[in-house]
């Protein structure tokens, strides 16, 4: 309430004119700051989105494509060895599907080998603080649960495909 006197007192001694030139003066110098305000505004947010995308495409489009190859080359070796399996299984194996077979099993062990190793450098070299550094703990310990599975299933395919070799079909199913 005292405030609304104390303004009152101060227009009735002080007549505040202004001119329009004043009023568009004050406006363009208003808008002006409000410009650079939203400019600075935007700069931020394009280095802020800069950044993001250095990461998208460094780090989880490579790591994406990564996976995508840990996945067909996993497919490609239970391929081989459905093959190889298959061959041996056979009354009289084709040494040309087994040595084929045999090839790619042993290639495709080699590459998913190769690529867990890959998977696990993109992650090693992921900004911990970076955008999607949440989920790579869960793309990490799913590399953890997967590798050594690989390597069971490995040694265990080994075993069925010596039992073939051996003649003893039926142990091998």
């Amino acid at each position: 309430m005292w405030v609304r006197e104390i303004l009152r007192e101060i227009r009735r001694h002080m007549p505040f004119r202004q001119t329009i030139a004043a009023k568009i003066f004050g406006l363009a110098i208003t808008l002006l700051r409000r410009t650079i305000a939203l400019a600075d505004f935007l700069l931020y947010e394009g280095m802020r989105t800069k950044q993001n995308l250095t990461v998208v495409a460094n780090f989880d489009v490579p790591l994406t494509q990564s996976l995508a190859r840990l996945h067909e080359f996993g497919l490609r070796r239970r391929l081989a060895f459905e093959r190889w399996f298959g061959a041996l299984n056979a009354a009289e194996p084709n040494r040309e599907i087994v040595a084929e077979a045999t090839e790619n099993y042993a290639l495709f062990t080699r590459k998913l080998t190769d690529e867990f190793s890959t998977a696990r450098h993109i992650i090693d070299a992921y900004p911990r603080n970076g955008p999607g550094s949440y989920t790579l703990a869960e793309v990490e310990t799913l590399l953890d649960q997967i590798q050594p599975a690989y390597k069971t299933i490995n040694n265990r395919q080994r075993e069925v495909l010596d039992m073939q070799r051996a003649g003893q079909h039926d142990k091998a199913k």
